[in-house]
């Protein structure tokens, strides 16, 4: 005899995964660089039960020169999620504070040179 199912159902919430918006915001650089640089979110062992993602900046024409340029990590929900990067550590409430706060952080002057530093030093290889 079978058992009864006795799981309810699951609700998927509507909002994208912060793991998946630095995705999206890698594809935007690798297209606004017209390929001279790409990006990686990758998934980092971490000692604790939070979920930890790095976000890089690549390099390809100087031996895949790594930047590291923020991580995030959050727990088995999705938000809050808190974001680390040189200037500091900040905590994001949900989706629409995460998309904020990653548009400053690439708009920050530190950021930007870094990008352009990278980028003619590229295109001069």
């Amino acid at each position: 005899m079978e058992t009864q199912n006795l799981w309810p159902d699951f609700a998927v919430e509507p909002v994208k995964s912060p793991k998946d918006i630095l995705k999206e915001q890698a594809n935007h650089l690798i297209h606004k660089t017209n390929n001279v640089l790409s990006a990686e979110v990758e998934t980092v062992d971490f000692p604790t039960r939070e979920i930890v993602h790095t976000f890089s900046i690549i390099a390809p024409a100087l031996s895949n020169y790594r930047y590291k340029l923020l991580a995030i990590e959050h727990g088995a929900f999705v938000y809050p999620v808190s974001i680390s990067w040189a200037n500091g550590k900040v905590e994001a409430k949900n989706q629409q504070q995460f998309i904020d706060i990653l548009s400053n952080i690439f708009s920050e002057p530190e950021t930007v040179r870094v990008i352009s530093s990278l980028l003619a030093q590229s295109l001069t290889e």
